[in-house]
């Protein structure tokens, strides 16, 4: 099932999902008796589960992909990769060379795995056109702080050289992509962290990339994801964008749980809430 924001198709992929841990792990700063305001946000074990998810979205004639997944070569503490993205594009009737436009919320390396071809030596969808942070990209070419190696590590050698191909482009600040989709500025997860936002017959939507980790943070903006590289500054973005994501607005959250990750924002006794939307 494919949910509409007017003319414009929003449909959820996967590459797979990461093994569910105690909470703890990802929202080091939370404490345990937060969770229990919020159990719809765990698993029945009361674990945390992160989906690597993308997002397709048709517009006019253009298919883009917001974000690739884990892909075919992860750190090597995730073993053998889920690398379920290309399966999933192909349920939803899609294949690699049917991809117009591939779009990074930001370049860690669970959201550029299907960057490049298994050997790297080309682009994995060979007839799109890729688009990247300029913040981002200047961040994770510079890089030296070890504690983030893996990432910087994956860039180098799984992304980087969409630029000797001639397919990348690098934008900055709120860029009109195509018509109906356009970049916003969403920093502190990452330095160039940016979403997507969409419009289409006076209907809105967003799609978040890290912004979210969990389906409680839009009741609790102030708990922060143990990879955001500046907590601080994530807390004020997801506080700035709860205000703007009015009720009844389309959001797309590709780590909440795969064909529940798109939604709503409904707010109960003046807290916001996300509705994930059922059946998708």
């Amino acid at each position: 099932m494919n949910v509409k924001i007017g003319d414009i198709e929003v449909i959820p992929v996967s590459d797979g999902e990461a093994p569910p841990v105690d909470p703890s792990w990802p929202f080091p700063k939370v404490a345990s008796e937060g969770w229990k305001r919020h159990p719809y946000a765990l698993d029945s074990n009361g674990l945390h589960r992160s989906n690597f998810g993308g997002i397709v979205v048709r517009i006019g004639n253009s298919t883009v992909l917001v974000d690739t997944g884990l892909g075919h070569h992860p750190p090597k503490r995730y073993g053998a990769p889920p690398a379920e993205l290309p399966a999933s594009l192909k349920s939803v009737g899609l294949a690699p060379s049917d991809i117009t436009m591939v779009v990074f919320t930001h370049l860690h390396y669970d959201h550029i795995g299907w960057s490049l071809s298994e050997d790297y030596k080309l682009p994995f969808f060979p007839n799109a056109e890729y688009v990247a942070s300029q913040i981002d990209w200047d961040y994770w070419e510079s890089n030296k702080d070890p504690s983030r190696s893996e990432h910087s590590d994956t860039f180098k050698s799984g992304f980087a050289p969409l630029m000797d191909h001639g397919v990348l482009e690098l934008v900055e600040g709120d860029r009109q992509l195509i018509p109906g989709m356009r970049t916003l500025a969403t920093p502190g997860h990452t330095p160039g962290h940016m979403s997507l936002l969409l419009e289409s017959n006076g209907e809105n939507g967003i799609i978040t990339g890290d912004i979210f980790h969990s389906a409680a943070q839009f009741a609790e903006p102030e708990w922060s994801h143990r990879a955001d590289v500046d907590p601080t500054m994530g807390i004020e973005t997801r506080k700035r964008l709860l205000e703007r994501l009015l009720p009844g607005m389309t959001i797309a959250s590709g780590h909440l749980e795969h064909r529940h990750n798109i939604g709503t924002v409904e707010i109960i006794e003046g807290r916001r809430y996300w509705r994930g939307f059922d059946g998708i």
